[in-house]
């Protein structure tokens, strides 16, 4: 009996290092288990928190953008420390590290932002995620022209704002106008607009003293150029400010409510005076563009920062530039768009910046719209009509995006003009 008793003790000595084996496979599968578990955990984390902390940066790039373009020269620097600000306030608290935050795009106005962050995994493995944001703009083809004036002064087609008519090239102007000043938390409302000769005889019939109604043929009104405006709660101290880097001009100082469009509606720049030039140009536009600009953009009717902008995103005002599609010259016209605008020369700035200021007016006349000649510019108006609105091409909506933003000292965008989205969801980095 006793010996049985030793065979079985040392069966069971013997089969111990196997039990242990085994107990020591399950534990590291188990461990290899939670360890894997544990780093689908922190990729995940990591790639939600980049992506939460871009779109953080993006709309702090966003709401920095009219700021940051009143110091064009440091406006990086302000740009990256509101983004880089923003996405490190995202990530406080859920473990997450904001790494780096870069700026992406143009120089002169970067609308992408790209953060990487960080985040502890198992066993003291770092795990690093990035995940890109950018500014696209938005906007409909709901607005376009719905009429025609008749009866005195501008004839053409009109638009109607707050039920008011006016020329496609006002209430394009006025849109960006508007947006603006609601950012600033008002909002403008238009009384009065065009006016044909049989209308302005009833008001003046009505208060025949000519320093308050101008008698019929001779009000400004009847060009489709002016707009009387709700000028209380502080509008018109913005307007004093503000109005004329989108084209207008307080006409009498006796009349805070009467603001007129100084390059006109288009057509033969008739509208147009010298005193245009208070539209003012941004400082980065170069010297030797400045005269040319405001006169093509007076003849064609849109704002001279506006054909200042497009000039800039599309080509840096580079007389030579060539794009990888075959865009050429400073105004970045395809041989056909060239031809369509008797641009004989899209290389010469003489030809080419009139040229581009008759081809974002034709858009606006057509659409009613910067935003959507804007695209029509880029895309075509082809591809404006086939999708109702700017084209869901990110390329596009970013180019309307700068354009707008430089135009509109970024108050255009941040009224309501643009949408922050991911351009590039959170990836792993090895």
């Amino acid at each position: 009996m006793n010996r049985v008793w030793a065979r079985a003790r040392d069966g069971r000595g013997q089969a111990m290092p196997l039990v242990l084996a085994v107990a020591a496979v399950a534990l590291a599968a188990v461990l290899g288990l939670a360890a894997v578990g544990g780093m689908r955990v922190a990729t995940g984390a990591a790639r939600l928190a980049a992506d939460l902390a871009a779109l953080s940066a993006g709309r702090a790039l966003l709401d920095a953008i009219p700021d940051a373009l009143t110091d064009p020269w440091g406006l990086r620097h302000h740009l990256r420390r509101a983004a880089a600000a923003a996405a490190a306030a995202s990530a406080h608290g859920s473990g997450v590290a904001v790494a780096t935050v870069r700026l992406v795009g143009d120089d002169r106005l970067p609308m992408q932002v790209e953060v990487r962050v960080e985040r502890s995994g198992p066993l003291g493995v770092r795990v690093s995620a990035t995940a890109r944001a950018g500014i696209a703009a938005t906007a409909t083809a709901a607005d376009g022209p719905v009429g025609w004036a008749r009866g005195g002064g501008y004839s053409g087609p009109v638009v109607y704002r707050d039920g008011k008519p006016m020329c496609p090239a006002v209430a394009a102007a006025f849109d960006l106008m508007d947006r603006a000043i609601r950012s600033a938390g008002m909002d403008l409302v238009v009384v009065s607009a065009f006016r044909s000769d049989a209308e302005q005889a009833v008001l003046f019939a009505r208060h025949p003293d000519p320093r308050w109604v101008a008698p019929p043929g001779r009000s400004r009104h009847r060009d489709s150029t002016e707009l009387d405006l709700v000028v209380g709660g502080g509008i018109h101290g913005w307007l004093t400010r503000h109005a004329g880097a989108f084209g207008f001009v307080q006409r009498y100082s006796w009349e805070p409510w009467h603001w007129g469009f100084i390059p006109g509606c288009g057509g033969d720049g008739r509208h147009g005076t010298a005193r245009v030039a208070a539209t003012g140009l941004p400082p980065w536009v170069p010297g030797r563009y400045r005269d040319l600009i405001v006169r093509a953009s007076r003849a064609a009717g849109i704002t001279p920062a506006l054909l200042a902008a497009v000039i800039s995103v599309g080509s840096g005002f580079n007389p030579r530039a060539l794009s990888r599609a075959g865009a050429q010259g400073i105004a970045q016209f395809t041989p056909g768009d060239a031809r369509a605008l008797g641009v004989a020369d899209p290389f010469d700035p003489g030809q080419a910046i009139p040229g581009a200021a008759r081809l974002v007016a034709r858009g606006i006349r057509e659409f009613g719209s910067v935003p959507l000649a804007l695209a029509a510019y880029d895309a075509g108006a082809a591809a404006v009509r086939r999708y109702g609105g700017i084209p869901p091409h990110p390329g596009t909506r970013a180019y309307v995006a700068r354009v707008l933003a430089l135009a509109g000292q970024g108050h255009a965008l941040t009224g309501g003009g643009a949408a922050v989205v991911l351009v590039r969801a959170g990836r792993l980095l090895a």
